[in-house]
């Protein structure tokens, strides 16, 4: 299916002749069936990319009058950026990509789309300012983590999830009304997320967020926090052989290894209660074991060779003191909780790899490594609850993996999860990592009945493992779980995208 003539060259005129396409050799780019997802793409029947959000309302009004689906994206990483039936356009961001402001004084940058890690990260530091970035690698979108995926980082220990430090907010309704929240709906700032009257933060993120299924976000604020590390990181070398150092006596990182889940979940709990440390979480030994390789031969040598087992179950602190008396302090505290809880200290040749890249607790520019297996993977789960309650998931992932993971259906890696606590151990997040061959038939198949299984296991014990983001099937089987969301969101669709055009996911 094509676009009338008519629909087209509206479109058209609203970006330009070189901002929209509907040739076959540019929309099969954007339908390629991506390794993480067991399934292929429909064609959409163009691609838009506008320049600013007058386009975007404009593109969008359009859409809504003549019964066109639409579907925002910037990186397309997720796979709910893409086309799913058709008689729908993409609407690429990236053209947006603007640092609007970055106000030092009140302590917020406002964004565009297509801003991405990579673009906002080095501004900031220059400035002695940090945030929330999500560790998903320096090329993805900052407000689409903000605002419509989920956006966990690695240093949530001691600061929070983005949705804690989204500001104002400008978006773009389905059919064209442009909508401003908080201070910024009375032309006060951009500083305030909320009021007057009810808060919309929960409607533009709530805690996952919507994949566009709402309207378009155009531009937002985000909460800036201070940095007190160096001004100038040491660096060096070619990716993959590149090295991020923070030398200061206030910086150290120490990996600590656990015999069981139980016992990394006390160890959190004590650091959180004892307020130390900036990051800590439980990572994935697979991955772990991946960034610190530069083929796939070597990863296989060092799993095969001791990594395995030194990073079963591995606990990594950073600490990050404001003076070299605070890190005595904090390192004394940290090992005596190690003492009690069981933690033993991985072998050094293993942890000073931390040392050497500290861009893991900023924007994570070795998370490539996690693909160099060259097979297919997937997250699952990343779900929220309480750090006892994330490690009880974290336990019972055991109960059925093995059936995957024994088969050859997925890697052999059954303690392949992360969980990160958040605000001192208040709550956290969990995260269950799966790769597999995907040129395996059985394989690509065993991924589907690994999901059903770990959902299945999640209705059966009431986990709040697998988070509830955009109104779908996955949606309608987990909301009872969570007050019943599903059947809110779909009240708020309803009224908001009558003509059910903003990503339609069902």
């Amino acid at each position: 299916m094509s676009l009338k003539r008519e629909v087209y060259e509206a479109l058209e005129a609203v970006v330009g002749k070189r901002w929209i396409s509907e040739d076959e050799f540019v929309l099969s780019g954007n339908r390629v069936k991506t390794p993480e997802v067991p399934f292929f793409y429909h064609t959409a029947d163009a691609i838009i990319i506008p320049g600013s959000t007058e386009e975007v309302q404009k593109v969008l009004r359009i859409c809504n009058e003549n019964g066109i689906c639409f579907v925002p994206l910037v990186s397309g990483v997720s796979a709910e950026s893409f086309a799913n039936r058709a008689g729908t356009v993409l609407i690429q961001l990236s053209r947006m990509n603007k640092i609007v402001e970055i106000n030092g004084l009140d302590r917020y940058a406002i964004i565009e789309p297509g801003v991405r890690h990579v673009q906002l990260y080095p501004e900031l530091r220059k400035r002695g300012l940090s945030y929330t970035a999500a560790a998903v690698g320096p090329g993805g979108s900052v407000l689409a983590n903000f605002t419509s995926s989920s956006g966990d980082h690695h240093n949530q220990h001691n600061a929070s999830r983005s949705n804690r430090y989204l500001l104002g907010v400008e978006m773009v309704m389905p059919d064209g009304e442009i909508v401003r929240t908080g201070s910024l709906a009375t032309d006060s700032g951009w500083f305030c997320p909320d009021g007057p009257g009810p808060g919309l933060r929960g409607l533009m993120k709530g805690y996952f967020g919507n994949h566009g299924q709402l309207g378009i976000i155009t531009r937002i604020a985000i909460g800036l926090t201070p940095c007190n590390g160096p001004s100038e990181i040491e660096s060096g070398g070619i990716s993959p052989n590149h090295y991020v150092r923070m030398i200061s006596p206030c910086s150290k990182v120490y990996v600590f290894n656990f015999e069981h889940i139980y016992h990394v979940r006390d160890a959190m709990l004590k650091i959180g209660e004892a307020e130390i440390g900036a990051t800590v979480l439980k990572y994935f030994y697979l991955p772990a074991t991946l960034m610190m390789t530069n083929s796939a031969n070597e990863f296989h040598e060092k799993w095969n060779g001791g990594y395995k087992e030194a990073l079963s179950m591995p606990l990594v602190v950073h600490l990050a003191t404001q003076s070299e008396k605070e890190m005595a302090y904090e390192e004394k505290i940290l090992f005596e909780i190690m003492e009690e809880t069981g933690g033993k200290r991985i072998p050094r040749e293993i942890e000073k790899w931390w040392d050497e890249h500290m861009d893991f607790f900023m924007i994570v520019s070795r998370l490539q490594s996690v693909l160099r297996l060259g097979g297919g993977w997937m997250p699952i789960k990343l779900g929220s609850d309480s750090v006892t309650h994330m490690c009880e998931i974290g336990r019972s992932i055991g109960d059925f993996i093995h059936d995957f993971t024994d088969t050859g259906k997925i890697f052999d890696a059954p303690e392949n999860y992360q969980i990160i606590p958040m605000e001192y151990g208040h709550f956290a997040h969990i995260e269950l990592l799966v790769n597999w061959d995907r040129t395996n038939p059985a394989a690509g198949k065993g991924i589907g009945e690994l999901r059903i299984r770990s959902r299945n296991n999640d209705l059966e014990n009431k986990f709040h493992a697998e988070t509830t983001g955009s109104l779908n099937a996955n949606m309608e089987a987990l909301g009872p779980l969570y007050s019943n969301c599903h059947l809110w969101l779909r009240r708020i669709k309803e009224a908001i995208d009558p003509n059910g055009i903003a990503n339609p996911l069902m």
